[in-house]
């Protein structure tokens, strides 16, 4: 009898526990995972953001839906390394956390009424644990800095020590999360530092460490700010942001060794890359892609992966190559059409303004620059509105308690229309949108007058076409 309680105590504690007992962390390059939602219960629509961040390629990915019914979702989702999800409810303001693995499928059944969920699949546990313990240290004040980080730290060490004694967590994730707290506590502890002019001393008093997860975000950004010369981290001048990158490799390759390197080599390049995507000629490309070919140039060697480097010199050449096919738009091409709904919840295309001059705003609701110019546009609507001329607002983001309230507040004039489904990511692909607001004037037929309009411009443009017919 006792023999049999005990087969069955230790089977229950395997069931609670991961069903890989050896699962081991790692880097997975073009690696990938599925994940589902099942909303139920949805009493009104609710809008939703998913994002998570990967240290190679370097870069945050934000997928913006919404639910208006009871419903299923499904991602396929590029993934690298394991990391942790924020699930954002706009509409409610809340958020939860979850826990993405490579090739791991998870399953999220949330109802919204009760404002509860529940997970399936091979990260379920450390998912129920996350939602109240997600990994960012809460620090709200810097006085007396580094008596709060470290006692938040000490909390949260505590609370994964307590969960996983009482068997709530696989031993795979308690592993990496001791890593990830203490890099994020040390990060916490510089940026302290920083803010009272004490970063180089802290730098000194702070040795650079190996970490067995190297491709924690968390890992790389700790070892960015790793430097000979003392730079303004934030500074956007793209000549300095080189410099330090370049001071930061030269100090970081003498301390690690040489997997670590070639991985954080590779990440620091990536950065470029992800600059890279950003341009929307070919001119602009070549100012970015010379500060990398520098960097190329000059530590090629550090990364011995080959498939980090060949991805690398690929991805360089394939974001050439998309932008001189996909920038295509130009004078007297066909503008692309789109279904969008306004504030009535009204279809609107495109034709429906044939026959006036249109300027195409695209803009997002969280973006202050976009609020900013609210202004200006609307002026414009004011001196060339009865001259044929429509302002066409789009907000990018799936977001219509903002895109209402932004409404209700700043009295934009002209057309409002919101992006619902694939609609962001379809306008994006054909406007060939990087920065927001863009602007897009279009001719009373439809076709193209110019696509990435300066702001400033925007009054010229205008008079300069309002008399076409």
């Amino acid at each position: 009898m006792k023999k049999q309680l005990l087969l069955i105590a230790t089977a229950l504690f395997a069931a609670g526990c991961s069903q890989k007992s050896d699962y081991e962390c790692q880097f997975t390059l073009n690696g990938e995972t599925h994940l589902t939602f099942n909303f139920t219960n949805v009493d009104k629509p609710k809008s939703f953001i998913l994002s998570y961040e990967q240290s190679f390629p370097h870069d945050q990915y934000i997928y913006s839906f919404s639910v208006e019914h009871d419903t299923t979702i499904e991602y396929t989702l590029p993934l690298n390394h394991p990391t942790e999800a924020v699930i954002q409810n706009r509409t409610d303001r809340k958020e939860f956390f979850v826990f993405l693995v490579q090739n791991e499928p998870l399953t999220i059944n949330y109802d919204i009424a009760k404002g509860k969920f529940s997970f399936k699949g091979f990260s379920k546990q450390v998912c129920e644990y996350i939602t109240n313990h997600p990994s960012a240290l809460s620090v709200d004040q810097f006085t007396n800095g580094f008596a709060i980080i470290n006692k938040a730290y000490q909390q949260k060490q505590k609370d994964l020590k307590t969960a996983f004694a009482a068997r709530k967590l696989p031993k795979w994730f308690f592993d990496l999360q001791t890593e990830n707290l203490l890099f994020s506590k040390i990060i916490l502890r510089l940026f302290d530092a920083a803010s009272m002019g004490q970063l180089e001393e802290m730098l000194k008093a702070t040795p650079i460490q190996e970490c067995k997860y190297y491709w924690l975000r968390n890992y790389v950004d700790e070892l960015y700010m790793y430097q000979d010369n003392e730079y303004d981290l934030i500074n956007g001048d793209k000549h300095l942001i080189y410099e330090q990158t370049q001071d930061n490799l030269d100090v970081i390759k003498t301390h690690l060794p040489e997997n670590i390197v070639s991985y954080y080599t590779a990440a620091r390049l990536s950065v470029f890359l992800h600059n890279l995507r950003k341009a929307v000629s070919t001119s602009e490309y070549e100012e970015e892609n010379k500060y990398l070919n520098k960097l190329l140039a000059a530590n090629s060697s550090l990364i011995k992966d080959t498939a980090l480097m060949n991805y690398i010199i690929n991805e360089q050449q394939n974001i050439y190559n998309n932008l001189i096919t996909q920038n295509s738009l130009n004078f007297g091409d066909k503008a692309p059409n789109f279904y969008l709904k306004n504030v009535d919840n009204k279809s609107v295309s495109l034709p429906d303004f044939a026959g006036k001059l249109v300027l195409l705003n695209f803009w997002g609701s969280h973006n202050s620059a976009c609020i900013a110019s609210i202004p200006k546009k609307n002026a414009l609507v004011e001196k060339f509105g009865n001259q044929g001329f429509v302002l066409v607002n789009i907000c990018l983001d799936n977001a219509p308690d903002e895109w209402r309230q932004i409404i209700n507040d700043h009295h934009p004039l002209g057309e409002q229309l919101i992006c619902k489904g694939q609609w962001e990511k379809n306008l994006r692909e054909k406007y060939i949108i990087s920065t927001r607001p863009h602007y897009v004037l279009v001719d009373r037929n439809g076709l193209i007058i110019a696509n990435h309009v300066k702001g400033d411009s925007l009054e010229v443009y205008i008079e300069r076409n309002i008399g076409n017919k």
